[in-house]
């Protein structure tokens, strides 16, 4: 008995010992973001970064984990129209929809086709001169390849 009272006698002097040390907290670094899957998003000016086609190549809830496998092409046009095509998973059969976007406070807001006043927005995640990866809309995080 006197064993085991020695023993929680020391082991809860040992403990109070441990936390009188100060612990110091620092900020996420660039690398420590980025590992954890945490990015600045950019801001965008101006539509020019992203004219052009681009292959949806997956999308995916989180920046890491499982994605779901797309191929549908997003065609940002000059003059602010979005022509999205190829196979809709969500209709179950290939489909064209073409509506209009614009560049507010650094990211790519568009309309929802079928659904006048509803918009979505989409913050630039990671820009490559071969892909790109939004954060928003309906998905979580999109996936793309340019064309």
């Amino acid at each position: 008995m006197r064993k085991i009272i020695s023993l929680l006698l020391a082991s809860s002097l040992l403990a109070a010992a441990g936390t009188s040390h100060a612990v110091k907290i620092r900020k996420p670094t660039a690398q420590t973001q980025e590992a954890a899957g945490q990015r600045n998003p950019l801001q965008l000016q101006d539509a020019q970064p992203i004219l052009g086609k681009w292959t949806l190549v997956e999308v995916a809830p989180r920046a890491t984990g499982g994605r779901i496998p797309e191929n549908r092409e997003w065609d940002f046009q000059g003059g602010g129209t979005l022509v999205t095509s190829g196979y809709n998973r969500h209709f179950r059969r290939k489909d064209t929809q073409q509506f209009k976007y614009e560049i507010k406070d650094g990211m790519i807001v568009t309309d929802v086709p079928g659904r006048p006043g509803k918009q979505l927005t989409y913050r630039v995640y990671d820009l490559q001169d071969d892909s790109m990866v939004l954060k928003g809309g309906l998905e979580g995080f999109y996936f793309f390849k340019r064309k």
